[in-house]
């Protein structure tokens, strides 16, 4: 399961992409707006974006945030590594024991397999999803 900090980054990212063609920035105001973030923790996701080099800013009356990069070069699984962190085996198994040490890798097996499937599906994908006339994305 996402924390909402690494499903709004996810959420904020693909907008930028899909507005990436344009070549304007988005204002943070409006990307929340449109996205149904509470702009506050909008504010600190899109810093930690800028930290992680994902996004670059311009200030001013019309500035905003864009990609940096090409929304091409950009996969989901990259961005959750890059925010989360990679899929690990720490648990929440009470006592430790040998079937609790298999649930919890069994369940990184699948976190793993899942990150890597996200590794191969780029922003620009999952904007021309929910461009494409009808487009409702599932991931």
């Amino acid at each position: 399961m996402l924390s909402a900090k690494t499903e709004y980054s996810c959420l904020a990212l693909a907008r930028l992409a899909v507005e990436h063609a344009s070549g304007q920035p988005v204002q943070g105001r409006r990307l929340a707006a449109e996205e149904g973030i509470p702009e506050g923790f909008l504010v600190q996701i899109l810093q930690e974006l800028k930290r992680l080099g994902l996004v670059t800013s311009t200030r001013g009356a019309s500035g905003g945030y864009r990609l940096a990069r090409e929304p091409e070069d950009l996969s989901l699984g990259e961005v959750l590594d890059l925010v989360d962190g990679p899929p690990s085996a720490a648990g929440c198994v009470a006592k430790p024991s040998p079937l609790g040490e298999a649930v919890a890798e069994a369940l990184c097996e699948s976190s793993r397999n899942e990150r890597e499937r996200l590794r191969g599906l780029s922003l620009a994908e999952v904007a021309a999803q929910a461009t494409a006339p009808g487009g409702m994305y599932y991931i």
